[in-house]
């Protein structure tokens, strides 16, 4: 039996064991790596590496400062801000929160800017018992990724796919910076309402009263606590430079190579610490180790993979159920349709690089206009939110201890939703002949 083949027989059995949910999500990864591991799918280096990665850094790291901003009570202060803007009314928290993850998203960094959100959103639901964690981080999560499909620079996946484009249209023939903004700001409208009047009430239903992430302070019963302004105006100053250098973070990283998010996240939780915003002990504790090992897991997992050529086999697989004579309009569907559900196991950018060149050679071939192809199916690709394995970003939701089975609950609809706008606009942006 060939890598690829054991390795998607691994896989399966990992999305099973996810959805059946009786094992901690971190013993099903590590499970699924050693096995890939045993199995020679995947090596050793390749399968452990991102524990040591720049992105499991700044999860861990964004956590301490997410604490930080709880414990000196600026967190509180933001937060009491956005729920006097929505009156109190979690619905109105949830859209507020929703569009303005997904437009800050649109030109930073998707990882930064929802773990800018978690932040913000502990001390909402931790100091307002009308706000629940759990309904606010899985739109908010969604609006992160989404947010980042709709500029070229919104998210790696576009820079990846317009550096395919190029190679293969050439040289400036790729996307413009608004290229993917229509298509792109209009999912983002209707993951805002989605939001507040379909995936509010359905969150409610899914999650019911289930608890809210441990980690989060919610008691009401203890005593108000006096915060001090200096610390408070302290941690501000923190956490603007924090948004400075993530900003800057890719500018920086010309003069100094080793410089990235990972490194900005980190030294701002060490400035949290080295200024007596959070303990070292209350650091170490704010982190949740069972997230941060099931993703690094889930990364392995992933590895090996692409690896392995499991993700190109059902690439392969797909494509061979069309004949040669498919119209333009169903071939991009189809497309579309393959690349949302690759991506919500394997890596966005993986998938692109895997479909693209076969989708190019396809539409060259059949006389039909490649760059919208390319268009839609790097929107598609950018966007995937329906399970916890998608991508970085909806993986750190994973903060508010969701099922697996939740996400393809919630976010399967809205999915669904963002995948007909692509169908029916791109091609009239576009057009595909």
């Amino acid at each position: 039996m060939s890598p690829a083949v054991i390795s998607l027989i691994i896989f399966a059995v990992v999305v099973a064991l996810f959805i059946w949910n009786k094992l901690p999500t971190a013993t099903v990864a590590l499970l699924g790596l050693v096995a890939m591991l045993l199995t020679n799918v995947v090596s050793f280096s390749d399968g452990f590496k991102n524990f040591g990665g720049s992105t499991i850094v700044l999860i861990c790291a964004m956590m301490v400062v997410g604490q930080a901003t709880f414990n000196t009570g600026l967190a509180q202060l933001v937060g009491n801000k956005v729920i006097s803007l929505a009156k109190g009314n979690e619905r109105l928290v949830v859209m507020f929160s929703t569009a303005i993850t997904a437009l800050i998203s649109a030109f930073l960094s998707n990882i930064a800017t929802l773990a800018i959100m978690i932040s913000i959103l502990t001390g909402i639901s931790s100091s307002n018992e009308n706000v629940r964690f759990k309904n606010v981080i899985m739109p908010v999560s969604m609006a992160a990724v989404i947010g980042g499909a709709a500029t070229l620079v919104g998210s790696t996946t576009q820079l990846t796919a317009n550096g395919l484009l190029e190679a293969f249209l050439g040289e400036g023939k790729g996307f413009s910076f608004f290229t993917f903004s229509v298509p792109g700001f209009t999912i983002i409208i209707l993951l805002v309402l989605y939001a507040g009047f379909v995936g509010y009430p359905l969150g409610k239903k899914i999650w019911g009263k289930r608890e809210d992430y441990t980690n989060v302070p919610v008691s009401n019963d203890e005593p108000k606590k006096e915060y001090k302004k200096g610390k408070m105006i302290l941690m501000a100053i923190i956490f603007i430079f924090t948004l400075v250098l993530f900003v800057l973070a890719d500018t920086i990283k010309k003069v100094i190579p080793a410089f990235n998010v990972g490194t900005v996240a980190l030294i701002s939780a060490l400035i949290c610490v080295l200024t007596g915003c959070i303990s070292h002990k209350e650091a170490l504790k704010s982190i949740n180790w069972n997230l941060a090992i099931w993703f690094c897991a889930c990364l392995g997992i992933a590895a090996g993979l692409n690896s392995s050529g499991g993700g190109e086999l059902l690439a392969t697989w797909f494509i061979g159920l069309f004949g040669e004579n498919v119209s333009a309009f169903w071939l991009y569907v189809a497309f579309i349709i393959l690349v949302v559900v690759l991506t919500q196991f394997l890596s966005n950018s993986t998938v692109l690089t895997i479909v693209l060149p076969v989708v190019f050679s396809i539409t060259t071939k059949m006389g039909y206009n490649t760059y919208s192809f390319a268009v839609g199916l790097t929107i598609a690709g950018a966007m995937a939110v329906a399970t916890p394995l998608a991508n970085t970003t909806i993986g750190m939701s994973m903060i508010a201890e969701y099922k697996f089975s939740d996400y393809l609950k919630y976010a399967g609809p809205m999915t669904i939703l963002a995948m007909l706008v692509l169908i029916i606009l791109v091609p009239i942006l576009f057009p595909l002949v």
